[in-house]
């Protein structure tokens, strides 16, 4: 009689094979494409303005960001005094205007000066909570959305305000500028240490800048200049998680893995150029046929099991409503999966082992699962 053992270990193995197998052969033609699209991205150019008056805290918002003094950058010859651009790169492609509003410079800059607002792709307009909103200001944002360029306003220091009386002062804040709660984040880009360890609401302001720059795919240009190349990364995750849940592909043997296998590798070499690693087609290859064929006891296994008791046969056309709802819920969940895992090896500096991956990739995976419920 056969050890069952045995013959589980062996079906195992096929599996893992069959995964690998898949993947590889699918991501040669993903590799290249992606090749394309990642020079294409990289070939843009990007100005990103911080306003708001001297005491809103700018150049706080600036540091937090990007992890600069913007003090000590050597600005664009011609830059004024109050208004000055400085770039994030050597080639000068990504260029930041620190300014304390764009009417009050706007008259008297010089014609370099000119041309970086004349071609501004976001504005990030910071308020000082403590002072609440002026005339001033709101004539300000007049003026920059007046020229259809996307603003966020930034209600920085709101760890000044006590707890209770936050959402009120925002609320009469926000009326007072005549702005809608979609385009402001509440924040603390330098908050008193004994209040808060850690910037507060940077995530919301680096989610909703790579949502305004996606139309003009610029979102990884900005990405890969920030300061906490994680949190950086959390958008690219969530736009590919999105784009493998519309595909529907189920990424697992006997399903088309072509097109949600395309998504995976475009997304590891955006997270690869954001952490500004090395990368080939077998180490992103790797990345995505480890985690996928050592993951079928977790978050893998549920989709399998959801998928079949719902009618799905593999191989077969998905066309019930019920199984698209699953396939969505896998392809979306193993997509992040993957992207936290590749974020992961990134910041090990690569030296993570294979079975640590392949945890980040399922806890992640099960992750997104809850939140995309919740929501």
């Amino acid at each position: 009689m056969p050890d069952s053992r045995n013959e589980r270990d062996d079906q195992g193995l096929a599996v893992q094979n069959d995964v690998r197998a898949s993947v590889r052969a699918h991501g040669v033609a993903a590799w290249q494409q992606s090749e394309t699209a990642l020079r294409e991205a990289l070939s843009k150019h990007l100005t990103v303005a911080f306003l708001g008056s001297a005491s809103s805290g700018k150049d706080s918002a600036i540091r937090t960001l990007f992890g600069i003094d913007f003090g000590d950058i050597s600005p664009i010859p011609g830059s004024t005094v109050r208004l000055r651009v400085a770039p994030l790169d050597a080639d000068g492609q990504v260029l930041l205007v620190n300014a304390p509003g764009f009417g009050d410079v706007r008259p008297d800059v010089d014609e370099l000066s000119r041309r970086a607002l004349d071609t501004l792709d976001i504005v990030v307009y910071v308020v000082n909570a403590e002072g609440g909103a002026t005339i001033d200001e709101k004539k300000d944002l007049d003026l920059v959305r007046s020229k259809g360029r996307p603003v966020l306003v930034a209600i920085n220091k709101i760890d000044l305000i006590r707890p209770h009386q936050r959402e009120t002062f925002v609320a009469a804040t926000l009326a007072q500028l005549g702005v809608d709660r979609k385009d402001a984040v509440v924040c603390a880009f330098d908050p008193l240490p004994q209040l808060s360890e850690e910037p507060i609401g940077v995530e919301g302001v680096i989610t909703w800048i790579h949502e305004q720059l996606h139309a003009s795919g610029k979102e990884l240009l900005f990405a890969k200049h920030l300061r906490n190349k994680a949190v950086a990364c959390e958008p690219i995750l969530r736009a590919a998680a999105r784009n493998a849940s519309v595909v529907g592909a189920v990424p697992i043997p006997g399903a088309d893995l072509a097109a949600v296998t395309a998504i995976q590798v475009k997304l590891i070499r955006d997270i690869a150029e954001v952490f500004e690693a090395p990368i080939d087609r077998d180490v992103a290859l790797f990345i995505i046929g480890e985690v996928l064929s050592g993951s079928m006891r977790g978050f893998l296994r549920w989709g399998v099991n959801g998928l079949k008791a719902a009618g799905w046969i593999p191989g077969g056309q998905i066309a019930e409503a019920a199984i698209l709802g699953l396939s969505a819920m896998v392809a979306g969940g193993t997509t992040y999966g993957i992207g936290r895992a590749a974020v992961k090896f990134f910041q090990s500096d690569r030296t993570i082992d294979v079975e640590t991956l392949r945890g980040v990739f399922d806890a992640a995976a099960w992750d997104y699962k809850k939140h995309t419920e919740g929501a």
